[in-house]
């Protein structure tokens, strides 16, 4: 059933336009409504104002709907104004008992009302638990905060080419269980004449560890093995090529997995240049500091 659902939704969008986001292509967004069949999917999705804007009209409209039924019996209501119920109060009346508010005021006298009543009672119990446990859903969701630096480097490390970046925790917590993956996007034509975009893995010196807490400077040697050996800025051009990262870790103080995701294209590769240094060390002492300014300052670096 969802392969069929995909195929009915690729009939109604024939083409579509693509963009490159972080070293693949996707599709343009498109309006998160387009997620009504998955109402909790939907939820999430919605920024704050709309999802709070959508709890308020299904607020009104169950409270429109039992307002028009408790109007179906005029004299079912004990405590209104007048010999009939009317609308004013069959809503407020309506708006206490989806609440659970009950002043005693207003309350059910004939047989429809108090049907009316137990399956609005219900009703509010239903929602109450859905729109808290909707809201619960988006507060408890968590940013990663991993910030990457804003160009990576290709420069000599004990005499090998290496590419580096780096990768900074802004959380201020410990992130259990760093994992760190790297992969050269780029465009390929096969023999045949098949054109495919393929995701080249690259060996890190360091692609885990124990814990994360300050900066992470990822090196890749570029030896014989290496994806990008042999190639330089044109080559890498003709490609389309893309460094691709996918950073994910465990927030210590919360128990949550974290994601993040980072894309270098050719033009923020910087050839023969490295970063600077971020932590200094005292003439004296067992004191250091580390500048966040340096983060991505760079300096010139042979490739040789």
């Amino acid at each position: 059933m969802p392969a069929l659902r995909f195929l009915h939704s690729a009939r109604r969008h024939d083409r579509e336009d693509l963009r490159r986001h972080h070293g693949l292509l996707t599709a343009r967004p498109r309006s998160v409504w387009r997620h009504w069949r998955e109402p909790y999917l939907l939820a999430l999705a919605l920024p704050w104002a709309a999802f709070l804007g959508l709890i308020a009209g299904a607020y009104l409209t169950l409270n429109l709907l039992f307002t028009g039924l408790y109007l179906l019996e005029p004299s079912g209501l004990g405590g209104i104004a007048g010999p009939r119920t009317s609308f004013a109060e069959a809503f407020f009346f309506s708006v206490q008992t989806l609440g659970s508010i009950g002043y005693g005021t207003l309350h059910p006298l004939g047989l429809l009302t108090n049907l009316v009543v137990t399956a609005e009672s219900l009703t509010g119990l239903l929602f109450v638990a859905i729109t808290t446990g909707a809201a619960f859903a988006r507060f408890a969701r968590s940013t990663a905060r991993i910030r990457f630096s804003q160009q990576a480097v290709v420069h000599s490390y004990d005499g090998v080419p290496t590419l580096s970046f780096r990768l900074a925790n802004e959380r201020g917590t410990i992130l259990r269980e760093p994992r760190l993956r790297a992969y050269l996007a780029v465009d390929e034509v096969s023999r045949e004449g098949h054109r495919l975009r393929r995701l080249r893995p690259l060996r890190l010196e360091r692609k885990e560890g124990a814990a994360f807490l300050l900066v992470w400077t990822a090196m890749h040697r570029i030896d014989d093995e290496s994806p990008l050996h042999g190639l330089d800025p044109a080559a890498l051009s003709k490609l389309n090529a893309e460094l691709v990262v996918a950073f994910s870790g465990i927030e210590a103080t919360i128990e949550r997995p974290l994601h993040a995701q980072a894309s270098w294209p050719v033009d923020q590769i910087r050839f023969g240049a490295c970063f600077a240094d971020m932590v200094s060390l005292p003439e004296q002492g067992d004191g250091r500091c580390i500048d966040w300014s340096a983060f991505d300052q760079l300096r010139p670096c042979s490739l040789i």
